[in-house]
């Protein structure tokens, strides 16, 4: 899971569920769909993202609560890693 702040490469989020588990369906041989391994829909316009604070602030409005969960991992792992550079 990418650190808060992170800078990576831009990612695809899932528009039913905002799950970031997001594969192109059947390697696009249907077609240009993606298909969510957390809530298995398929769907054609993902919701893409250049940073982890750009798609927090999104889940911050569109889903509270996935938005609570993902936030208290993120800071968890910050933690653990600060706590084993010490």
């Amino acid at each position: 899971m990418p650190v808060l702040g992170a800078r990576m490469a831009s990612f695809r989020i899932c528009s039913n569920c905002f799950g970031v588990q997001v594969y192109p369906y059947m390697g696009f041989m249907t077609g240009q769909r993606y298909q969510c391994q957390e809530c298995e829909e398929i769907f054609v316009m993902p919701i893409e993202f250049e940073t982890t604070e750009q798609y927090l602030e999104f889940l911050k409005v569109q889903s509270p609560k996935k938005f609570a969960e993902l936030k208290a991992v993120l800071e968890k792992k910050e933690s653990d890693d600060e706590d084993e550079t010490h």
